[in-house]
């Protein structure tokens, strides 16, 4: 367990580290669901040096229990099938509507809570989500032209549905020891995302070698960066936050991206952008300072 404000720092830097991941994913020319197979296995080799280290300084039973196990190899399905869906959704309605509807998780989140252990979502929820999914879908630029295709709104609510079963698994069955295994769960999540992703792309289809060494290398830069920066911040932090602040915290991607625009690929974010940014700002502040109140209610 980790205090309340590492966890929302880890959750911001895991945030700009998947819209760097987005900026990578931008300069290769690869096949999208191959390249969601290939993020997450290349990852597995660079977590193993820290996962030897990371078992000769925990104690396994307490760090690492048979739930924990279970729900990380379960956890990195879910991912999994994450990438497969939202992938075909942008493929069908375009990234801007398929970045809003995958941010469904800052709903299902709170309910799978309250199903779960009983934790009734703040009253402020109700005018607190669509405020910030507004604001979502005016920085990721859903409102530019996006075609609607009835299965590619299912299949990034789907996702959506996957990313928040991988959040709730993970926090739920972290172990109660001050010295976690983050590592080797996370190598875990990776494997089994991986070989998911891989199945997917091999059933439909869709999965390709990349012939040229600088994009292994670009994919060895997305590995680093969007699995291992992001999810080892995202799993840490979610044993110290609650669902409402974590879902919340990780809308802050879309402004992230937009900065990675300006200063990468010189693209100047428009007026909407911007009033989109600020909502989620908004927002943000609005949740955090709710949950402070309710306890004194």
């Amino acid at each position: 367990m980790i205090s309340t404000r590492r966890g929302a720092v880890l959750i911001l830097l895991g945030s700009f580290a998947m819209a760097g991941s987005a900026a990578i994913i931008f300069n290769l020319d690869a096949e999208p669901m191959s390249v969601a197979a290939y993020r997450c296995l290349l990852a597995v080799p660079m977590l193993l040096p820290f996962v030897v280290w990371e078992l000769r300084r925990i104690d396994r039973r307490e760090a690492l229990p048979w739930p924990t196990l279970v729900g990380a190899a379960i956890g990195g399905v879910a991912i999994g099938v994450d990438y497969s869906f939202y992938n075909t959704s942008i493929g069908l309605i375009g990234p801007g509507l398929a970045t809003v509807l995958i941010n469904i998780q800052i709903v299902i989140l709170p309910l799978i809570a309250w199903l779960l252990e009983g934790v009734r979502p703040m009253r402020q929820l109700a005018a607190i989500v669509p405020l910030m999914l507004l604001g979502v879908a005016l920085a990721a630029g859903a409102f530019g032209g996006a075609q609607i295709h009835a299965f590619g709104v299912v299949a990034g609510l789907l996702a959506g549905a996957a990313y928040a079963t991988y959040l709730a698994i993970i926090r739920r069955s972290a172990p109660k020891t001050l010295r976690p295994a983050p590592f080797t769960v996370l190598s875990i999540v990776c494997v089994t995302s991986g070989l998911t992703a891989g199945l997917a792309a091999l059933v439909s289809g869709r999965l390709e070698v990349p012939t040229q060494a600088g994009d292994w290398l670009w994919l060895l830069a997305l590995a680093f960066v969007g699995q291992v920066v992001v999810y080892l911040c995202f799993n840490i932090a979610m044993t110290g936050l609650s669902e409402v602040t974590s879902s919340t915290l990780m809308l802050t991607g879309p402004i992230f991206a937009i900065l990675l625009g300006v200063l990468l690929f010189a693209e100047i974010p428009s007026v909407w952008q911007l009033l989109g940014c600020l909502l989620i700002i908004v927002g943000a502040w609005w949740a955090a300072t709710a949950r402070r109140r309710r306890p004194a209610s």
